[in-house]
């Protein structure tokens, strides 16, 4: 009794085929022996096996949704490269930086080359909506009667240390001799005795 259970429940030692759903099955499996390599019959059943063209894969019109959706998404690359720049900065070095630096500069020139492609009017606007959705603070310069626009500066021509104090500006250095007076000896001598 035991014997002929066991023989019943005796597990399968061959390994279990798997079916790949990827592979060409050939149409006519039992003329595998008969094929010639470019008849002009193998020909015709090739390019009547052939799928149809996905109409989903068409290019879509743009919405302005549509538009949207795809600046949002490269802005968030752009976004996670710059961030990932930040945190790797000082620390990597060769090509793992840059790696990480050309992936940034990829992300900004697909952000602006998409930007430069929009040609339709209504296109630019509605990237400009987003861009400028709040609209300016304009508080303090309304409250204290200042211009919107910013004084121009000029940044050729020789300009006064803005950093000086007014008593600074008043003194003339050109007496001073303290510090210049001595050689390096003196000073190498100095250094030793403190």
């Amino acid at each position: 009794m035991t014997e002929e259970k066991s023989n019943n429940t005796k597990p399968n030692n061959r390994p279990k085929k798997r079916y790949n759903k990827n592979k060409k099955r050939s149409p006519n499996k039992s003329n595998s022996s008969d094929k010639s390599p470019q008849s002009a019959e193998g020909a015709k059943t090739n390019s009547a096996n052939k799928r149809p063209s996905n109409k989903n894969r068409r290019p879509k019109t743009l919405t302005p949704a549509r538009v949207l959706q795809k600046y949002d998404n490269l802005l968030e690359q752009h976004l996670i490269a710059r961030k990932k720049y930040s945190e790797v900065h000082g620390r990597l070095t060769g090509r793992q930086l840059e790696k990480v630096v050309s992936n940034l500069e990829k992300s900004r020139r697909n952000l602006h080359n998409y930007e430069s492609t929009l040609q339709l009017d209504w296109q630019k606007e509605v990237i400009a909506k987003r861009l400028n959705l709040y609209p300016e603070d304009r508080q303090f310069s309304s409250t204290h009667e200042l211009e919107p626009v910013g004084d121009e500066v000029n940044f050729e021509g020789d300009f006064e240390d803005p950093h000086l104090l007014p008593v600074q500006k008043e003194t003339s250095w050109a007496d001073d001799t303290e510090e210049s007076s001595g050689t390096i000896e003196d000073y190498e001598k100095y250094k030793q005795s403190v």
